[in-house]
């Protein structure tokens, strides 16, 4: 298995701060920017992958980008391997991956 990504255990970090716990299930959200023919190509494949996402909309700085999202659980292992397949899906293209985010989820 690969290793967690520096921006990654930054999220990890601020959501066990906050009390998350990581075996609950929810929205994960990511942002990949790019031109609209490499936009094109990583959207057919995160659908392919079972993300729900965005048309290719433009950002509030004027990039291309689309947003996607999906349900999963936000554990390390979850996480590293979320990551790793989101460098496949934009592999071969311009695209560049901006990173996620979700919610904290507690045991009430």
């Amino acid at each position: 298995m690969g290793s967690l990504l520096p921006e990654d255990k930054l999220v990890l970090e601020a959501l066990a701060d906050a009390n998350d716990c990581p075996e609950i299930a929810r929205a994960v959200y990511i942002w990949i920017y790019g031109e609209v023919a490499d936009l094109e190509i990583v959207s057919q494949r995160l659908a392919d992958a079972n993300w729900s996402l965005t048309d290719v909309v433009e950002s509030e700085d004027g990039r291309l980008m689309i947003n996607a999202e999906r349900i999963q659980k936000t554990s390390e292992p979850e996480i590293i391997k979320m990551s790793a397949e989101i460098g496949r899906l934009i592999s071969g293209t311009g695209a560049d991956y901006d990173g996620w985010e979700t919610s904290v989820e507690t045991i009430s």
